[in-house]
């Protein structure tokens, strides 16, 4: 008797499809946004802070913060479906759209540079 070929392997193979690769960044790209401004605004304000130009941080937070929501909108709207996928997609960008906000609305409610 021989050994079967694929022992311990997934029959499905290993290396996913370019759609699928697709769908998957899709899909995250809510939180892709998300993450992106969390790097941005805590990034920016930080070296503000550490180089004595804090009073520009709100001025940047702010913008930051509506180019992102902007940007989730925009995934929210094209990705607004019936099919699962896409409906998947818009509720992450929904999400990451809360995140984003939140995380902008502390510009108005705790100084820069404490």
């Amino acid at each position: 008797m021989t050994a079967p070929t694929n022992r311990g392997q997934s029959p499905i193979s290993d290396r996913a499809s370019a759609s699928d690769l697709a769908t998957m960044l899709r899909i995250s790209s809510g939180v892709i946004v998300w993450a992106l401004h969390f790097t941005a605004v805590y990034g920016y304000t930080a070296l503000a802070c550490a180089r004595g130009f804090g009073a520009t941080a709100p001025w940047v937070v702010g913008a930051a913060t509506l180019v992102a929501a902007l940007a989730a909108a925009v995934i929210i709207v094209k990705n607004f479906s019936h099919e699962f996928n896409r409906w998947i997609s818009a509720a992450v960008a929904v999400a990451g759209l809360v995140a984003i906000l939140w995380e902008g609305l502390s510009v108005l409610m705790v100084p820069a540079c404490v």
